[in-house]
């Protein structure tokens, strides 16, 4: 990584999903993003898993719980992997705002929609030379 460059193992992104469960390895390179927009590392830890919150719940959530920025930068020129399990609800499950997490008197942030949908959405945004099926 030339992370002056703008180069990146992985650049910064948030997952898409609900949930993401990684195991890694004992190479570190892992960091995720403040509130203040810094970035801290995430030191491996051996038999641990490390848990990023994704779009999907801060959806959910209406925000109170927030999709978890990160990226990985490679700093001692050593390989890293990783083994991501993303855990989603059903394609068709509805994604609404749990209504305890909106303030009386307030409007959900974001309307209603499916896992299925809510994922495609992303994806379509992210790869726009994709064309969804149809």
């Amino acid at each position: 990584s030339e992370v002056e460059r703008g180069v990146f193992a992985c650049g910064e992104h948030c997952d898409y999903g609900m949930l993401t469960l990684l195991s890694t390895d004992a190479n570190p390179g892992l960091q995720i993003k403040s509130k203040d927009g810094s970035w801290a590392d995430v030191a491996p830890r051996e038999g641990a898993l490390i848990i990023n919150l994704g779009d999907m719940l801060e959806r959910w959530t209406n925000g109170l719980y927030r999709s978890t920025p990160h990226r990985v930068i490679n700093t001692d020129g050593n390989e890293r992997y990783s083994a991501p399990f993303f855990f989603e609800p059903n394609f068709s499950c509805v994604v609404e705002c749990i209504p305890s997490c909106v303030p009386a008197g307030e409007k959900p942030k974001f309307p209603p929609t499916t896992s299925g949908q809510h994922l495609l959405d992303k994806y379509n945004k992210t790869h726009s030379d994709w064309n969804q099926p149809e």
